[in-house]
């Protein structure tokens, strides 16, 4: 498919574009009285405009290639004298179109190339009066003309730039739903995995807590009967049973099927305590403290959703602590427009080059391993975007402030309701 027909440039669509700026084929007879003059000066009008370009970081960074910089002066002057040939038919638009096409796959947003067509003006103009002797009355009609026909090219080439990002935006947010569908996936996958797992081995431990119940009642009554046990030796015995009964509890809140039904009233309190009693899947081993919020207020969220949240900002600042003795902690406070919580860790901090893109998908941060590890930390990039997927739905918001070498603070709001909402 064409240029053409892809942005429904038409004979009739063309007209009007023409019509619409009220370029007439005066205007076309008076451009083409300046092509004779643009002739005589066309290397050295691509030579100012490129040292404009190169004068500029931003616009100097497309010009690198010496060979490529000469071929493109030429080219601009091929381009200018086409504008001036006075003549706008179906090439001529499909032309045009292509250069807004072409700046936006190069990265080249409209305010650098609006720029360029200023220097067309401020180039081309002073050359023009001086050609035409001064005499206004007659090159002030040639130049209003060639300002039409400078607004046309412009609208063509801010046309396709913008319907080309718009078509890539869609894709791009397509691409960004697949991937989130990904991640809740393979969340429900592991949970699956995980209640599996939780409920083979609490069956052994149930067997095992039997066992240990009626060994402590014999160990009770023989130490009583003053027999070779101890008195602390039962108590260390009974101390076993109740943590096997404590972890025989937890696994049975990872057999309890979740609820996403949406949003409603919680406590927050659970949440944390649940995330405290798993911290130590996420340490392994290593000596991080995890610190709670006091008195953690009520919202208004969706329960597995703002645990997830939680968990993955957890979660990300022990996998990327870098400190012998970590520190994690958990705070809120509340505003007039709703609920600000914070996770500020102690870590290796965020390089200045990736802050900015954090909360997009597959970026991850980069990893300094403590002494005698070398493990990465697990994970698809995609936490911190489904973070912010998930706050900016509840509309809230979620930033990040740091600096290397002193920690984070990872901050999101929850937006207040009453009991009528």
């Amino acid at each position: 498919m064409g240029l053409l027909e892809r942005y429904g440039m038409k004979d009739e669509e063309r007209k009007q574009r023409q019509a619409f700026v009220g370029l007439t084929e005066e205007d076309a007879a008076h451009v083409r009285q300046l092509r004779a003059v643009f002739a005589d000066h066309a290397a050295q009008f691509a030579q100012r405009f490129y040292d404009h370009l190169l004068s500029n970081a931003h616009t100097a960074r497309f010009l690198q290639d010496a060979k490529q910089l000469e071929h493109l002066k030429r080219l601009q002057a091929d381009y200018f004298s086409d504008l001036l040939e006075g003549v706008f038919d179906a090439k001529y638009f499909e032309s045009r179109l292509r250069v807004g096409l072409t700046h936006q796959r190069i990265g080249l947003v409209p305010v650098w190339y609006l720029g360029a067509y200023n220097q067309y003006i401020q180039l081309t103009f002073p050359l023009f009066v001086r050609a035409f002797g001064d005499n206004l009355e007659e090159v002030l009609p040639l130049l209003l003309s060639l300002v039409k026909v400078i607004f046309l090219d412009i609208g063509l080439a801010l046309d396709t730039y913008f319907t080309e990002a718009t078509e890539q935006l869609r894709r791009r947010n397509e691409e960004l739903q697949r991937a989130l569908e990904l991640y809740w996936n393979s969340q429900q996958r592991e949970e699956q995995f995980r209640k599996m797992i939780s409920h083979e081995i609490r069956g052994g431990l149930a067997a095992v807590i039997t066992s240990l119940e009626d060994l402590c009642d014999v160990a009770a009554e023989a130490a009583d009967e003053g027999g070779s046990l101890e008195r602390s030796t039962v108590e260390q015995m009974d101390n076993v049973r109740r943590r096997c009964w404590s972890l025989s509890n937890l696994l049975g809140e990872m057999l309890v099927p979740s609820n996403r039904s949406g949003p409603t009233w919680i406590d927050t309190n659970p949440i944390f305590q649940s995330l405290l009693e798993r911290f130590g899947l996420y340490a392994e081993g290593r000596s991080i403290q995890l610190e709670l919020p006091k008195n953690p207020p009520r919202v208004w969220a969706d329960p597995l959703q703002l645990r997830e949240v939680f968990a993955n900002l957890v979660g990300n600042a022990v996998h990327y602590m870098d400190k012998e003795q970590g520190r994690v902690a958990i705070s809120w406070k509340q505003n007039q427009e709703g609920f600000l919580f914070c996770v500020a860790d102690n870590g290796p901090g965020i390089p200045a080059p990736i802050k900015d893109t954090l909360f997009e998908p597959f970026v991850r941060g980069p990893h300094t391993p403590l002494p005698g590890r070398n493990s990465i930390p697990p994970g698809t990039g995609l936490g911190l975007y489904f973070v912010r997927t998930v706050v900016e739905h509840a509309g809230g918001k979620v930033w990040v402030e740091s600096e290397p070498g002193q920690g984070s603070k990872f901050w999101f709001t929850l937006p207040r309701h009453n009991d009528a909402e």
